[in-house]
C-alpha cells in the first residue's frame, strides 16, 4: 500500500493516540524529578566548602598541639638544667681544691648556655604558637561562615525539594486519568519501555528527511528517538494505526504524525 493511500485511510483516533497525553505528562513529571535529583548536588559544592574549613581549621590546631607539645618539653629541659645549675653550684661551693672549683664553673657555664639556648627556642615556639592561635580564629570564622551558608543554602533546596515533590505528586496523581482509555497491552508495554530509558521518552515521533541521490530526491523516515530509519511498509502500518511498532534499535513506541490537511 502507498503512502498515500495509508494517509487518506487513516482512522480518527489510532491506538497509540491515547498513548500521547499520557507521555507528555510522564515526561513532565520526569523533567520534575530530574530538577529534583540536581538539586543535592547542588549543596554538595557548599558541604565540599565546609569540609575544606573544616580541614583547615584541623591542621591548625594539629600545629599549635605539636608546637606546644615541644615547648612543653623544652620547659622541662629547662628545668632539668636548673637542678643540674644547683647542684653544680653546691658542688662548686665545697670543691677543696681551685682546679676543682674551675671545673664546676665551667660546667656550669655550659649548662647555663644550653639552658639559654633552649629557653630561646622556647620562646620561638610560644611566639609560633600565638601566631598560630590567631590564624587558628581566623579559621574558626571561615569555617562558621561555611556553615552559615551550608544551613541557609540546605533550607533553600529542602523547600525546593517540597515544592517539588508537592508538584510530582500532582502530576502522578493525574496518571490514572489517562490511562483508563489506553489498551491494556499497548500501556503494559509503554510503561515497561519508559522503566527502561533514562529520558523520559517511551514513545518516538516518526520523522521525514529528504536526501539528493542520482535518481533525483528521495525521501526517508527514521526513529526521532534514536535516528535510526524504518522502512516504507512500517511507516504504513504506523499511519493506518491498527497496530503499534516499536522501533528495532531503541525500542520506543514509534509515532506517525498525522499529515495536515490542506
Amino acid at each position: 500500500m502507498g503512502l498515500a493511500i495509508a494517509e487518506k485511510r487513516m482512522p480518527p483516533t489510532r491506538k497509540i493516540d491515547a498513548l500521547l497525553p499520557l507521555q507528555e505528562l510522564d515526561l513532565a513529571i520526569h523533567r520534575l524529578r530530574v530538577r529534583r535529583d540536581e538539586l543535592p548536588r547542588k549543596l554538595a559544592g557548599v558541604e565540599e566548602k565546609v569540609a575544606r574549613a573544616k580541614t583547615s581549621l584541623d591542621a591548625v590546631a594539629a600545629e599549635i598541639k605539636a608546637l606546644k607539645l615541644e615547648a612543653a618539653k623544652r620547659e622541662s629541659s629547662v628545668k632539668e638544667f636548673d637542678d643540674r645549675i644547683l647542684k653544680l653550684t653546691v658542688q662548686a661551693n665545697q670543691a677543696r681544691k681551685n682546679d676543682e672549683y674551675q671545673v664546676f664553673l665551667k660546667e656550669i657555664s655550659g649548662a647555663k648556655a644550653e639552658k639559654s639556648r633552649i629557653e630561646d627556642g622556647q620562646l620561638d615556639l610560644l611566639y609560633q604558637v600565638d601566631e598560630k592561635a590567631k590564624l587558628e580564629k581566623l579559621r574558626v570564622e571561615d569555617l562558621k561562615s561555611a556553615e552559615q551558608e551550608h544551613a541557609v543554602e540546605k533550607r533553600k533546596i529542602e523547600a525546593e525539594i517540597a515544592e517539588l515533590d508537592g508538584q510530582i505528586a500532582a502530576a502522578e496523581g493525574n496518571r490514572p486519568g489517562l490511562t483508563g482509555g489506553v489498551d491494556r497491552e499497548i500501556l503494559a508495554a509503554y510503561d515497561r519501555i519508559l522503566a527502561a530509558k533514562d529520558d523520559g521518552l517511551a514513545i518516538a515521533p516518526v520523522g521525514k528527511y529528504d536526501v539528493i541521490e542520482d535518481e533525483g530526491k528521495a525521501t526517508y523516515w527514521q526513529c526521532e528517538g534514536c535516528n535510526v530509519g524504518i522502512t516504507s511498509q512500517d511507516l504504513n502500518v504506523l499511519l493506518l494505526g491498527k497496530d503499534v511498532l516499536c522501533c528495532r534499535n531503541c525500542s520506543r513506541i514509534l509515532y506517525a504524525k498525522a499529515p495536515e490537511k490542506k
